[in-house]
């Protein structure tokens, strides 16, 4: 103890000058280096170096308030900007295809949050999936679709089947193949990346997730690696799609008056389930046509970005509940929009009742 105070005393009595060394290239010579020589390598290392050790000294002694502060001063939170918004105590499922690891993400005070960390199976070959048969898991936002149990062994305790390929994938990307899901194994030393293009995992982790997925509400971000922002480009990011998404309810509930500004929040490369941008217009139009007023209440929203960068950016994805109330029709159901920046500005790329 009384070298860990001593080190901790020199940390802050050294200069900041002399040869760049790291912590590291220290810890592998601690074997050849007496304490004086220790001494004089500690004085040389750089002051981020020298933040590092006093971190690590500081909490091995017990003294958490002075690590936070020095965390927080010097080493700014990175959030997961994976997951952007979750509604009031749902989870989101961010699946590390290359480190092959499954998180599940709640928010606290408004921020991302990883709680839990799995260890899982993805894919025999890597990439994104591209097409049938070709072992890849794929990347992007999906939903488990409902919980299927009697399966054959290889699939373990069960499976939730994911919704791939989404609209996206088979109306822009052109992929194509099926049978994606979160499923078991029971095998608990099963190869890394064997699987044909499905995330497995053990049984008994599978169980903690049957606790936590909530099908068709719970997203499910698949990517080769995670994305981080600072707290400050989270939250502006946040807010602004955050913002886009509400703008979008208000000139959708105008339209009886001014279609031009909801089409106007709508990509030129739209599609949705019965065609591309020109047939949405027609179709806004004409049953536009019909409305005195429109009251719509969104519920329940969940905001995921996916990890690629793909042609047209970064794909975007907005869940909820949604409302609808008009003079002649009414209804209740779950709306997805793929959502990308076209220049500064936020446009839908896909709709579709989910």
């Amino acid at each position: 103890m009384k070298v860990l105070v001593c080190l901790i005393l020199l940390l802050f009595s050294f200069s900041f000058s002399g040869k760049a060394r790291t912590l590291e290239s220290i810890v592998s010579e601690l074997g050849t280096l007496t304490p004086e020589e220790l001494s004089k390598e500690i004085e040389s290392l750089p002051e981020e170096e020298k933040i590092k050790l006093q971190i690590l000294l500081l909490s091995y002694t017990g003294k958490d308030k002075q690590v936070r502060d020095l965390i927080e001063r010097f080493y700014p939170k990175k959030l997961l900007s994976n997951v952007l918004l979750l509604p009031q105590g749902e989870k989101a499922i961010v699946v590390d295809k290359t480190n092959e690891i499954l998180y599940v993400v709640s928010f606290r005070k408004g921020i991302p949050y990883i709680e839990k960390r799995y260890p899982c199976i993805t894919g025999k070959r890597p990439g994104d999936k591209l097409e049938e048969g070709d072992m890849r898991t794929p990347e992007g936002i999906y939903f488990p679709l409902y919980w299927r149990s009697g399966l054959p062994k290889m699939y373990g305790l069960g499976a939730y089947p994911l919704n791939y390929p989404n609209l996206v994938d088979k109306k822009i990307l052109k992929r194509n193949g099926h049978g994606i899901w979160i499923h078991g194994t029971d095998n608990p030393n099963r190869s890394p990346h064997s699987t044909n293009g499905c995330v497995a995992l053990r049984n008994d982790y599978l169980e903690e997730l049957r606790r936590i997925i909530k099908p068709k509400i719970t997203p499910v971000i698949i990517v080769s690696s995670l994305n981080f922002s600072n707290k400050k480009d989270y939250v502006k990011e946040q807010k602004s799609i955050y913002s886009f998404l509400l703008r979008w309810k208000s000139a959708w509930e105008n339209t009886p008056q001014d279609l031009d500004s909801y089409l106007s929040l709508y990509s030129k490369h739209f599609v949705w389930n019965r065609g591309s941008y020109k047939e949405w217009v027609n179709y806004k139009k004409r049953v536009t046509k019909q409305k005195r007023w429109i009251r719509i209440k969104l519920k329940n929203i969940s905001i995921s970005k996916d990890g690629r960068l793909l042609s047209f950016g970064n794909l975007y994805v907005a869940a909820f509940d949604l409302e609808y109330n008009s003079n002649n029709f009414s209804s209740k159901g779950k709306k997805l929009l793929y959502i990308v920046r076209e220049g500064k500005q936020w446009k839908i790329l896909g709709e579709e009742n989910f």
